[in-house]
């Protein structure tokens, strides 16, 4: 089933509703044909504008009905229901087709045309998601032309044989059909069954709101529901003139219906599906306007009934093809409650109303003699100026097509709005003053932080009661809004509080020197000599602010500075605001260089508010570190902005700078919106480092949101999207050659981890020229693998990306790809053997990669490619971290390193690698990637016990989680046993989190061993590497999941 890719889960649906559409149309082109030639032969052919009239007005009132009482319903009932009732009428107007009969028949096999179709596009809606919409409804729509070529060609012998009064049996036959398939297609329903859940009748209770994008589509169906019913006019009433009999029309119209449908089955097989692949969905919505317009001014100008039949031909086979894929497709962004909604609407109602319309237009054209009916080839005026306002609604519809499918990702995501106050509104002003006076201390702080924007004068009395009656948190927010603002809150009320000697003293002394009072409050030099801290380096810092050369305040804060401890020296950084003149630089460099990063950000913070460029330096190597990079951010945007891009573009180029640092330093070129930066950033991008490619791929998304990213830097990183994109289908093969072995462990789990960072950076790197796409939003439903917004998302990225980014994105994201086939046939160069890609590993500057390739050719025993690895590029460093068992190391040491190197120093059981793989086992850190885990590892320290060993009691301190690796462990509890837990199991995990009492014994029934993993070494590592704790984040929250919907099924 290649050829027309659909997939085995796919095959039976799509050929029922293949058969289920044929069935339909055929039903629909017998039963219009018997409907045309009756009417036009047997009845008044002046009032064919009026069944235009009639039609649209009937279908109003048909149409709200239907909508009133089928939407709760369901879909496979309402058709075996309706198929019924129009199988009886069928059969009335069989034996009643004459006389007024005629036109009322004519106008209820418009209804029966319009329903049935309508239905069945409602059904296929509710079998194939999005993605699979794109490219299998086309298939479905074949069905159609089959139909048209079989029911046309079948009309004429039909006609010879049972005449055309029973042609309506033939109809009648194949409404039965589509009944009998609707009822098979039930099962592969993947949603809009049953009834209504609370959204949809919330849906229905609300007024259809008509938004940009669905007005387009409106309009898309209105100009073609327009000029279709011109053509048509023209077109029967020329075939009428030409085929006076009604056998001799039938068979007209039926040599007509077989032409069209195999037209459209060609236009199937060989074009919509390549226009709407290739040249996507813009291509498709302007193929049927295009070629209508071609038609009619070829019949204006010949006025003959070839003229006329290639316009109505035109818009037979492209309606039915590529137009009626293409409108499937626009609904696909809306939900299935909007869809169920607006659907009938449109393609019922409105366009009923513009057939109607354009009727009535015709009938006030011919009846008053405008345009004689023959010359009704002046009509084609009208279709060629409704045709171009057709095209100029295409365009806005694929703008409106594509934002639409972003707001359906969108609006799954929390949205904040701006809150704006204005001092000139009284309601304003009282609802912030009752919070201010609100008894609540969050409410008070909250009003408090809104108020920081706005001038203070209408509330200051309450800001002066709550500095006098607040708490201490409410004191210290009203003094730090109200610091150099001594018209609200007066310098007599923060001297009152000095004297207090109370939590809030050592701020207002901070306060009073910033304010330039010290001098008024005499008590100061008193402080310097006080035990506490905070009143001695406030004070300290007041004087030093007035009187520069004051001995005591000196003594007393270089004191503090040199022998105070970490607490102490960050409160007293704190006081000073910015005054680094009160230290030596020496003295500072000390303090920007410390290993406290407690002290490395308050440092830092003096910086932000004096920037100086003798500092510069030490403020970009804090960028290396997760827990002062945010400071770090902050001082350094105080430096001129030259200076610091020419230091950041040395520091981030120097072969000597951490992967961390260049890393922090990409994380804040956002902030620059110049063009210099977006160079250097795009020369950074064929950096061997996936943390760099990561953040510079963000950089660049955040820099386009901001700055408007030249043809030039465009075509450049469409190069880098080739090259990232190289190294994914790479991972994909190495990973395919290697995927059975269970030595490969460690070296699966980091392709996995490598893919998923180089599938979101293509995704960043896609969407550059739309800065308005929700990328991060996208990335999540990928990495989710969500059934339902995965499609959408890929749809979206076919509709934005460019198409080279497109060709090499999309196989490594949509799950309906061979990443495999597809790497081989964009990139036949790349490396495609696992021993290639265990050299280049191995001779990586990735220290992981390095340590995992080489410990898996030592497990492989593979001495030929131990062989080929140039040594020299592996760093020594590898060697001494205990990475590998002691045997390897001597093996490594013996065969290929000219240097000895021992583990001896520190002999442990088991290796660093065989630690990382032991975690893995366990379900806490499973899903942790090895270069991230192995961190742990360097912490878990080996334990071996004998039997009955108790590791610890009931009630006992939790501090620690062990895992055990051997042996078997006896968790009791009140005395009872409750679980024997064996190798790759941990107990006590939850005291990584929490300090609670153990709440068991746990004692090991015979010789065991554990890894133990301290709580104080788990924070310490958290809190150095970000990546850890958003992994444990992320179990915990799936743990919590689980947990309830165990209790939910429980209840239920």
């Amino acid at each position: 089933m290649t050829f027309i890719n659909i997939n085995s889960k796919e095959r039976r649906p799509v050929f029922l509703l293949f058969i289920m559409f044929f069935a339909t149309v055929a039903a629909s082109i017998t039963g219009s044909a018997v409907r045309d030639a009756v009417f036009l032969i047997q009845f008044d052919r002046s009032f064919l504008p009026i069944m235009y009239i009639l039609i649209a007005m009937v279908m109003a009132g048909v149409i709200t009905v239907y909508k009133k009482y089928t939407s709760s319903q369901d879909r496979v009932s309402l058709i075996t229901i309706s198929g019924l009732l129009f199988s009886v009428s069928l059969l009335f107007f069989q034996s009643n087709l004459s006389g007024w009969m005629i036109p009322v028949f004519y106008v209820w096999m418009e209804i029966i045309t319009v329903f049935s179709i309508l239905q069945f596009w409602l059904l296929a809606g509710e079998v194939f998601n999005p993605r699979q919409a794109k490219r299998i409804f086309p298939l479905v729509i074949a069905g159609g032309s089959f139909a048209g070529m079989g029911a046309g060609y079948s009309i004429k012998p039909f006609v010879e044989v049972y005449g055309s009064e029973n042609l309506l049996y033939m109809t009648i036959f194949f409404i039965g059909l589509s009944v009998v398939i609707s009822q098979q297609v039930r099962p592969f329903r993947i949603g809009g069954q049953g009834e209504l859940d609370q959204s949809d009748m919330l849906v229905n209770k609300q007024k259809i709101k008509f938004d940009p994008y669905l007005k387009a589509i409106a309009l898309m169906v209105a100009c073609s529901a327009f000029i279709s019913k011109i053509i048509d006019y023209q077109f029967k009433i020329m075939a009428a003139t030409e085929f006076p009999t009604q056998n001799e029309l039938l068979n007209f119209f039926g040599a007509y219906y077989m032409a069209t449908g195999a037209a459209t089955l060609m236009m199937q097989i060989f074009v919509s599906g390549f226009i709407l692949t290739r040249f996507g969905i813009l291509a498709g919505l302007l193929v049927l306007p295009l070629t209508l317009a071609v038609g009619s001014a070829g019949f204006f100008m010949a006025g003959t009934l070839l003229a006329v039949f290639i316009a109505k031909f035109s818009d037979q086979v492209f309606k039915f093809s590529i137009n009626n894929a293409v409108q499937e497709i626009l609904w696909l962004p809306f939900s299935p409650q909007k869809r169920r909604q607006s659907k009938p609407i449109i393609d019922g109602s409105i366009r009923s109303g513009l057939e109607g319309l354009a009727g009535l237009m015709i009938f006030a054209l011919v009846s008053v003699k405008l345009i004689p009916e023959s010359k009704i080839y002046l009509l084609s005026l009208i279709v060629i100026l409704g045709v171009a306002l057709w095209l100029w609604n295409c365009f806005k519809l694929k703008d409106g097509y594509v934002n639409s499918l972003m707001a359906s990702i969108e609006n799954r995501q929390l949205n904040l709005d701006h809150v704006e106050f204005d001092i000139n509104d009284a309601h304003i002003v009282n609802t912030l003053e009752q919070t201010l006076r609100d008894k609540n201390e969050f409410k008070q702080l909250f009003a408090l932080d809104l108020l920081w924007t706005l001038p203070l004068e209408p509330w200051k009395h309450t800001i002066r009661t709550l500095f006098s009656t607040g708490s201490l948190a409410v004191k210290r927010g009203v003094l730090e809004l109200t610091w150099r603002q001594p018209e609200i809150l007066p310098d007599q009320l923060i001297i009152e509080n000095i004297h207090s000697n109370d939590e809030l003293t050592p701020f207002t002394i901070s306060c009073a020197g910033d304010r330039c009072i010290y001098k008024q409050v005499e008590i100061l030099p008193q402080y310097l000599e006080n035990t506490s801290n905070a009143l001695r380096s406030s004070s300290a810092v007041a004087i030093l602010k007035q009187k520069p050369d004051d001995k005591e305040a000196r003594a007393a804060l270089d004191l503090i500075l040199d022998e105070g401890s970490e607490n102490n020296i960050v409160e007293t950084l704190g006081f000073m605001k910015g005054l680094i003149g009160f230290m030596s630089q020496n003295q500072f460099l000390r303090f920007l260089t410390h290993k406290s990063d407690n002290i490395k950000n308050a440092s830092l913070s003096l910086i932000e508010k004096n920037p100086d460029n003798s500092y510069l330096d030490s403020v970009i190597q804090s960028l290396a570190k997760a827990s002062t990079f945010s400071q770090a951010e902050k001082s350094l945007l105080a430096f001129p902005e030259k200076t610091s891009l020419m230091q950041l573009d040395f520091q981030l180029n120097d072969p000597d700078s951490s992967t961390e640092l260049r890393a922090g330093i990409l994380k804040v070129f956002h902030h620059y919106h110049r063009t210099d930066v977006i160079n250097i950033i795009i020369s950074i991008m064929d950096d061997p480092e996936l943390l760099i490619l990561e953040e510079a791929s963000n950089a660049l998304v955040n820099l386009s949101k901001n700055t408007t990213l030249v043809k030039s830097d465009l075509e450049t990183i469409d190069l880098k999207v080739y090259t990232v994109a190289k190294r994914a289908y790479q991972l994909y093969q190495f990973s395919h050659h290697i995927k059975d072995d269970p030595d490969a462990l460690l070296l699966l789990d980091h392709i996995e981890s490598d893919l998923g960072m180089l599938i979101p950076i293509l995704l960043k790197l896609g969407t550059l020229k739309d800065p308005d796409i929700p990328i991060e939003t996208y990335i999540r439903y990928v990495e989710s693998n969500d059934p339902e917004l995965l499609p959408i998302v890929l749809e979206l990225i076919e509709s934005t990306f460019s198409i080279e980014n497109r060709q090499v994105s999309l196989p490594l994201i949509d799950p309906e790809s061979d990443p495999i086939k597809a790497g081989h046939e964009l990139f036949p160069d790349m490396i495609n053997s696992a021993e290639q890609m265990l050299i280049f590993w191995t001779e990586n500057h990735h220290y992981w990669k390095t340590g995992i390739a080489i410990h898996y050719l030592l497990k492989k025993e593979n001495t030929s490619i131990l062989k080929k690895i140039n040594w020299s590029k592996i760093p020594r460093t590898i060697f001494t971290a205990q990475f590998y068992r002691q045997s390897e190391q001597d093996y490594l040491n013996r065969n290929f390193l000219k240097k000895s190197f021992s583990n001896q120093e520190n002999k442990t059981m088991y290796s660093i690698l065989e630690k990382t793989i032991i975690l893995k086992s366990v379900d806490l850190f499973n899903t942790i990637p090895g270069d991230v885990l192995t961190k742990i590892a360097q912490i878990a320290e080996e334990i071996r016990t004998g039997d009955k060993y108790k590791i610890f009691m009931e009630g006992d301190h939790g501090d620690s989680m062990f895992v055990i690796i051997s042996g078997k462990v006896n968790v009791v509890q009140n005395g009872q046993s409750i679980a024997v837990l064996a190798d790759g199991h941990c107990i006590g995990e939850m005291a990584l989190l929490d300090q609670e009492p153990r709440s068991a014994d746990a004692i090991t029934l015979e010789e065991s061993i554990l890894l133990k993993i301290n709580q104080e070494g788990f924070y310490e590592l958290m809190s150095s590497s970000p990546e850890i704790m958003k992994q444990i984040v992320k179990i915990l929250t799936r743990r919590i999941r689980e947990m309830n919907k165990k209790l939910t099924d429980a209840r239920t």
